[in-house]
């Protein structure tokens, strides 16, 4: 059972650009370094990952986009 979003990463042109516009839209910055940040989209259980570089002009591929969920299933 899917029990909700454990994480999110995409890749962005720019950290500095992209840190205020998440912060406008309520996340909390949690860890910034000079080209990776990461915000909270719910403390201590799921986060939000950008990753500055090239990459942003690739179409999708998992590798360097991708969604995480929390879940219960066990094998």
């Amino acid at each position: 059972m899917i029990e909700g979003l454990y994480e999110v990463h995409l890749p962005v042109e720019s950290i500095d650009i992209s840190i205020p516009f998440y912060k406008k839209l309520g996340l909390e910055l949690a860890w910034k370094d000079e080209d990776t940040a990461f915000f909270w989209i719910e403390k201590g259980k799921s986060w939000l990952g950008l990753w500055e570089g090239k990459q942003y002009k690739i179409p999708y591929h998992p590798s360097i986009r991708h969604i995480a969920f929390r879940t219960t299933y066990k094998n």
